[in-house]
């Protein structure tokens, strides 16, 4: 079922490159039209340059550290920006929604669990990670779909719906979800999911990103969210 999503918040956080580990940072400084031209012009360069050798892995190595930390800046993830979107599913969260009790936009995932988990009611949760490079280029975004349900006190049910990519950036490719899972565990809905994103160059694979998005809410109107793949 498609879901018309309604809200439109957004939180920063870091990656730690070549895991899939999140954790909160400052958002980075802007980059100028100029700069990012010739970073990019940069990248690309050698991009072409190590996708045409005979060896890809052998030319990657040879790279100076000029050519490699350009590369890295244009190519490699260097932080994440995730956005959550809810939609009322039933006539009690549709409710809820026009009476303020749950609003259009939130800064966090946990800020709209909080709302969410106390209304009785049930809902559509959809949301995206997306991972920018140093050079502040997009490379690809992470999508988990799901549905919850609370009674005010208590959660009834946790759905996992479907996960999706859209790439980007150039040499980065979708090898699929790797995992996924959802479910009501010590009153809680927990859904989850997990992608395998892989960065190749030259028919070899540079690095590869597996991230997961986690939502947890409570029906006490306490909720967290998380980079776990797991609904334990």
């Amino acid at each position: 079922m498609k879901l018309p999503w309604i809200a439109v918040p957004a939180s920063v956080f870091a990656v730690v490159l070549g895991t899939a580990l999140l954790a909160p940072t400052a958002q980075a400084a802007p980059v100028s039209s100029s700069s990012f031209e010739n970073r990019e012009a940069a990248a690309l360069q050698v991009f072409e340059r190590v996708s045409s050798a005979e060896d890809s892995s052998a030319e990657y190595n040879a790279l100076s550290a000029d050519e490699r930390s350009a590369f890295e800046a244009y190519f490699l993830p260097a932080r994440a920006e995730e956005t959550l979107l809810l939609t009322p599913l039933d006539s009690n969260a549709r409710a809820a929604s026009h009476a303020g009790e749950v609003g259009d936009h939130y800064s966090s995932i946990e800020a709209a669990a909080t709302d969410v988990s106390s209304t009785l009611g049930c809902w559509g949760t959809w949301a995206k990670n997306t991972q920018w490079a140093a050079a502040g280029n997009a490379l690809f975004d992470t999508y988990t779909e799901g549905t919850w349900c609370a009674n005010g006190s208590k959660v009834t049910s946790a759905t996992f719906t479907r996960s999706w990519s859209s790439i980007a950036a150039l040499g980065w490719r979708d090898a699929g979800q790797t995992g996924r899972g959802s479910a009501v565990v010590g009153n809680r809905a927990k859904i989850w999911s997990q992608r395998k994103l892989i960065l190749g160059v030259g028919g070899w694979d540079v690095q590869t990103q597996l991230p997961c998005t986690r939502l947890i809410g409570t029906a006490a109107g306490k909720a967290s969210g998380d980079r776990s793949c797991s609904i334990y």
